[in-house]
């Protein structure tokens, strides 16, 4: 089925706000673009913009005819490079930086060794990646953490504990350690922003606290680079357990005020046909929740 032209018009102006920018990407006339939408007005029997004074907004309708439209421009997409046939394929996933680089790793090696598929891998923070799922440019994504759930389908992936690193040897090394006793502890942590800072961040605040409970804090965006200033005794971190699965430098402890079993989900588009692909790429990962959301 082919889809309406106007949906892309549409969607950009429901991203904008903004009939002139709207035009201006679209290389279309502003007249064009209010013409378009009018379309769809009488085709839907509904006003999917209004304004409020001098400024224009999206009416409730407007964002069921997004939410449609996205899954329908992604569906579209898709069924295209099926007909097009195998060569053309492209697998678009996304996921947050402790899924992508320590849980599905295996799984998308094996899927890259028995297909001849091409495939993209973002590893991102959430909110990016929610971002390109919006705008059909992944076909799901891995992501841990708040996300608006109405906004997308969702599933569980699996859940994993939030536990405390340090260095092999350490005298926090398979404790339960109070809060306090982190004082004077160097923290080596994540960039402002990323989730995993954020989890810690929330049980200091809980508790009356900051990071300057801490001596001091090292900030690293990678994973590998964090775990290796751990293994060197440089200081602790707090991360996901399969950050350390396998790494016999490191050692667990709990925190005493930190709730440690965290979820992980898989999003996509809600209408997109997305099970099939899921179900090729993941393989035994895939979560049986997606197909029993889908019928």
């Amino acid at each position: 089925m082919v889809v309406d032209y106007r949906i892309r018009t549409f969607l950009t102006l429901y991203e904008t706000m903004n009939y002139r920018k709207t035009g201006e990407q679209l290389c279309l006339s502003q007249p064009a673009v209010s013409q378009q939408i009018r379309g769809l007005e009488e085709k839907y029997g509904c006003k999917l913009f209004q304004y409020d004074g001098r400024r224009l907004h999206a009416t409730p309708q407007a964002c069921r005819v997004a939410e449609y439209a996205r899954a329908a421009l992604y569906n579209e997409q898709r069924l295209q490079q099926e007909l097009d046939g195998p060569a053309a394929r492209e697998i678009r996933i996304g996921a947050t930086k402790t899924i992508g680089e320590f849980v599905v790793v295996d799984a998308l090696s094996r899927y890259i060794c028995g297909t001849g598929d091409s495939l993209k891998i973002t590893v991102d923070n959430t909110s990016v990646l929610l971002g390109q799922l919006e705008h059909e440019q992944l076909d799901f994504a891995l992501v841990e953490g708040a996300f608006d759930r109405s906004k997308f389908g969702s599933c569980l992936f699996r859940k994993a504990r939030f536990t405390g690193l340090c260095r092999a040897g350490h005298p926090f090394a398979g404790r339960t350690v109070p809060l306090e006793e982190l004082a004077g502890q160097c923290l080596v942590v994540r960039e402002e922003g990323s989730g995993t800072r954020r989890i810690l961040e929330h049980a200091l605040a809980e508790r009356g606290y900051s990071l300057d409970l801490f001596s001091r804090v090292i900030c690293a965006n990678q994973f590998s680079l964090i775990t290796r200033f751990v293994a060197a005794g440089c200081g602790i971190t707090f991360a996901y357990e399969p950050v350390a699965a396998e790494r016999p430098e490191l050692a667990f402890f709990h925190l005493d005020c930190l709730g440690e079993e965290r979820e992980f989900s898989l999003v996509y588009l809600k209408g997109t046909h997305v099970y099939p692909i899921v179900r090729e790429v993941l393989g035994d990962l895939t979560p049986p929740g997606l197909a029993d959301g889908m019928k």
